[in-house]
């Protein structure tokens, strides 16, 4: 994953004022409020599991194509529309490594649309570890992307036995979490990729929510720069709801600075309006297991990852009945 580069938003200060546009506004509804299910922290925990249990997948591994097909069956079983999107990855000495985006569409039909994205990919080096000697081999990656992964297949699963009102496009991006730190471009691959090929028969989401680190224990979620800068006023509205549902105590009032990841090429190049909802420490860091052999799923917290999970999900069907307002 990606790391957290304060002189990059002056790149993006000009870019994407819809943030304040009326047409990216949901419209008005007359619809009585939707009921929001209660996710469970269980069945999560439960699809990380499932995930780690493939071992390492970075792509070209054999762990890398079991947990594709894992998502697509999974997000099928669950009523989902799902293409693969393949491309070419070259990162860190490889070359051409066959990769694959994941879209999966709940009610495909409904032109009233929004985006949920995380990665999947786990990184193939450790370069944070204390071992030095462990440094250059793969990590499983439990908090970085499986986390998200499973709250993303949550809420597929409550659309399923709950359904609402609009339709969701769930994104699993391939080739992440593969970058160098001197080269910014060489992150987010999958989200590159994705973000200039669209499908142009498909209806375009009104807005997007990216979820990174999700369930990192002693973690909370700050105002990331670049979803400031770029969907401002859908930030400060998810905040506000995770503050009206109790959560405050996550989703900080704490400005985090610009962190190269997926929703960033969303922005630019998909002119969706995307935030990152991503964990770091109260300092603004991201936390120690991140890019070592400590990211086992001993460093998430089940607690945390459904609470983020829960407050994501509240967008979702309250969007459906119009009282969540972007």
């Amino acid at each position: 994953m990606k790391q957290i580069y304060f002189l990059l938003i002056l790149i993006f200060s000009g870019l994407l004022s819809c943030k304040t546009d009326p047409k990216n506004a949901m419209p008005k509804k007359d619809l009585p409020p939707a009921k929001v299910p209660a996710v469970s922290a269980d069945s999560m925990m439960n699809f990380v599991e499932k995930q780690l249990s493939f071992g390492v997948r970075y792509p070209g591994s054999e762990g890398h194509l079991k947990v594709r097909d894992w998502i697509a069956a999974k997000m099928k079983s669950y009523g989902a529309e799902v293409s693969i999107q393949e491309f070419k990855a070259s990162f860190l000495g490889k070359k051409d490594v066959p990769s694959y985006n994941i879209i999966a569409r709940i009610n495909p039909k409904l032109s009233d649309r929004i985006a949920l994205f995380a990665h999947y990919d786990s990184r193939l080096i450790a370069e944070k570890d204390k071992d030095v000697s462990k440094q250059g081999l793969p990590i499983l990656g439990a908090v970085d992307g499986a986390g998200g992964v499973a709250g993303l297949i949550e809420i597929a699963r409550q659309l399923k036995e709950n359904p609402a009102g609009i339709g969701v496009d769930f994104v699993f991006f391939d080739a992440e979490d593969q970058g160098e730190e001197a080269r910014l471009e060489s992150w987010c691959l999958g989200s590159q990729h994705w973000s200039q090929n669209p499908d142009k028969d498909k209806e375009k989401p009104k807005f997007g929510i990216l979820m990174d680190l999700v369930g990192a224990a002693g973690s909370v979620y700050g105002k990331e720069e670049i979803s400031f800068k770029m969907a401002q006023l859908l930030q400060e509205n998810v905040w506000q709801l995770a503050r009206s549902m109790g959560k405050s105590d996550l989703f900080v009032n704490l400005p985090v600075g610009p962190i190269t990841d997926d929703h960033y090429y969303v922005n630019l190049y998909a002119k969706i309006p995307t935030i990152d909802i991503i964990a770091t420490k109260p300092t603004g860091q991201f936390g120690d297991y991140h890019h070592t052999h400590g990211d086992t799923i001993e460093a998430l917290d089940k607690n945390i990852l459904a609470s983020v999970v829960q407050v994501v999900t509240a967008v979702v069907y309250k969007t459906s009945d119009g009282s969540f307002k972007y």
